[in-house]
């Protein structure tokens, strides 16, 4: 593995200052959700649409970079390492990119400098995957220790800077690291699931930092922002997008309804619960609304687009692998969840990426003890992967 100098990191304070008095280069979000955001500009989001379609139809490579492992071979750190077969595998299903969670937050220094040899090995598996093709999404995974000072800003807003600080800081390495990686082949997704924040200017505060001091760095790279709310596609609104560059995309994850998609995960989700036919119903109908708030509130500038989509992830836990074991949704029923998850992103050029590729206590697509597809799972995607990604 090759090993890598860092660009002089550009001062965390500065990143800061720029986002706050960047604000006349925002849309701004709409905190309250009461419309007085629809009255925007329109951006020409050519640049982020084309990004998307080349992210077309992918999946998870979860729990692997982003386990409590270190150094080289973090990836190994929960027995689910990454290897090179994985991704020939997903190649070879007809997948057209992939998305690689990582926790970079397990592997820093007292200076807050990203262990080498983490950042090392993420490259060398993203330069897999680019060699077969496939764009990767790369993103900051399990990052509590800012999702943390987020949810409690209003008690220590001290300490919520501090957070943030070392968070730009430690994009400005990946960024600088990674932006030799050609353009259309990766995608920097700011930050995984912001959760149990309660204000909306505290998500978009790190949202914008992120993103300046991505692109000061790396100005060509597309660039993932997600809302609160677990990266809820209804926070879509209450985003703050810069007006000026197009070049990115709004990414959003869907387990609807979770008492189905997650049972066995908590005494909230117990075991047993099915599925209705109103609730299959309702996924293309929320998906249509997710679509006509973001043409509403990110309008383009060719009159018909909103800001690119991405469903960065999805999927139903099954009985391999869970605690409801035979309890869980059948394969045969959570292959026809994802069918019409993946009909209704399809309909409106949502690129997705499916959770997950291997073992994630239930939620996997691939057997990897059995060294195939679950073949109802298979079969679904099959269905959408002999064809051309819609046109956006």
């Amino acid at each position: 593995m090759k090993f890598f100098k860092f660009l002089a990191p550009i001062t965390a304070a500065f990143l800061l200052a720029s986002c706050s008095s960047g604000d006349s280069g925002l849309n701004k979000a709409d905190e309250d959700g009461n419309g007085s955001g629809l009255n925007r500009t329109k951006v020409d989001y050519s640049k982020g649409r084309a990004m998307n379609q080349r992210l077309g139809r992918g999946i998870n490579m979860g729990n692997s970079w982003e386990s409590t492992g270190t150094g080289a071979n973090a990836d190994c750190g929960w027995g689910n390492c990454l290897k090179d077969e994985d991704l020939q595998i997903v190649k070879a299903a007809g997948f057209n990119s992939v998305r690689i969670p990582v926790r970079w937050e397990s592997d820093v220094d007292i200076a807050n400098t990203i262990d080498p040899q983490r950042l090392a090995g993420v490259k060398e598996d993203i330069q897999l995957a680019n060699s077969l093709g496939m764009p990767v999404i790369v993103n900051f995974h399990h990052h509590q220790d800012m999702n943390n000072a987020a949810a409690n800003v209003e008690n220590d807003p001290e300490s919520f800077q501090a957070e943030l600080q070392k968070f730009v800081t430690m994009w400005t390495q990946v960024a600088a690291a990674l932006n030799s990686i050609p353009d259309d082949m990766i995608v920097f997704e700011i930050m995984n699931e912001p959760h149990d924040i309660k204000k909306s200017s505290t998500v978009n505060e790190i949202m914008t930092a992120s993103y300046n001091a991505i692109r000061a760095v790396a100005p060509t790279k597309t660039i993932m922002f997600e809302g609160n709310g677990y990266s809820k596609f209804a926070e879509i609104k209450k985003l703050d997008l810069p007006k000026d560059d197009g070049n990115i995309i709004v990414s959003g994850h869907y387990y609807e309804p979770y008492g189905y998609t997650h049972q066995g995960t908590a005494t909230m989700y117990p075991c047993g619960t099915g599925i209705t036919g109103s609730d299959l119903s309702k996924i293309a109908k929320d998906f249509k609304a997710y679509v006509d708030s973001a043409i509403a509130y990110f309008p383009d500038v060719d009159g018909v687009h909103g800001v690119p989509m991405n469903l960065g992830e999805f999927g139903a836990i099954g009985r391999t692998g869970s605690k409801c074991a035979t309890e869980a949704p059948s394969e045969a029923s959570r292959a026809q969840w994802a069918d019409y998850v993946i009909r209704a992103a399809e309909k409106y050029g949502i690129s997705w990426h499916y959770w997950a590729y291997g073992k994630t206590s239930g939620f996997q697509a691939y057997d990897q003890d059995a060294g195939d597809w679950f073949p109802e799972m298979k079969k679904v995607f099959d269905a959408y992967t002999v064809k051309a990604f819609p046109a956006i």
